[in-house]
């Protein structure tokens, strides 16, 4: 049987009810612990670790333990050119693996059914034409990112898009009669559904869009344009 995965929410949660009871029994004298360790970089670092090992989503993980990290030894800061440049390496080379394992499993018979980009110091926007559109994923580190899925139609069932933005956003148009749910998990950031509704459109059904992930420091939106 699979292991579960756990909620971002849920992480944060029990987080920060441990981190709560903790201090109350500090208060009581009841506990004799080294607080001088409840820092915010090391609160980033045990965050990220709880991500990587419990979230599928790997790479919000990584990304919280380096600023925790680089904050408390700044001497190590360069090594985030390293990681950035190993992540654009390898990082895409998993993305196109990914896509092309989907393409030989029969999942998808055009590539344009899943969008992957990946905005690292800079932005860009991208149009998905698809008829069969699944999701993918979305990563904005210090930059940005527009997708336009007007011309798509979604695939039957529950698709993804995983995102994550730090220090950056991703703005998503999506045609207006979309089922559409968000998942995302804001810190210090946020990310809304502004989509405009029109009641002569009605919703989809049989088929949704799931939008999860994290956004740090950054922030992201849902609109349509009509």
């Amino acid at each position: 049987m699979e292991t579960p995965k756990l909620h971002g929410r849920v992480i944060i949660g029990i987080l920060l009810i441990v981190l709560g009871a903790l201090f109350v029994m500090r208060n009581y004298n009841i506990l004799d612990f080294p607080y001088e360790y409840f820092t915010w970089e090391y609160f980033f670092i045990l965050i990220g670790l709880l991500f990587f090992f419990l979230s599928r989503n790997k790479t919000a993980g990584v990304v919280l333990m380096a600023i925790g990290l680089f904050n408390l030894v700044p001497e190590l800061w360069p090594l985030l050119l390293v990681l950035i440049g190993l992540y654009i390496i390898f990082g895409r080379k998993g993305h196109c693996r990914s896509l092309a394992e989907r393409v030989e499993a029969g999942q998808s018979k055009n590539s344009n059914d899943y969008v992957e980009s990946i905005s690292i110091f800079g932005g860009g926007s991208k149009i998905v034409n698809s008829d069969n559109f699944k999701g993918g994923s979305i990563v904005s580190i210090f930059g940005g990112s527009e997708i336009n899925l007007t011309n798509s139609k979604l695939a039957e069932g529950e698709n993804n898009i995983e995102i994550t933005a730090v220090f950056g956003g991703t703005t998503l148009i999506v045609p207006s009669d979309w089922n559409v749910e968000l998942d995302v998990l804001p810190i210090f950031g946020g990310f809304g559904d502004k989509r405009m509704k029109d009641p002569n459109k009605k919703i989809q059904e049989g088929r949704k869009l799931l939008i999860k992930g994290i956004v740090l420091f950054g922030g992201g939106e849902i609109k349509t344009i009509f």
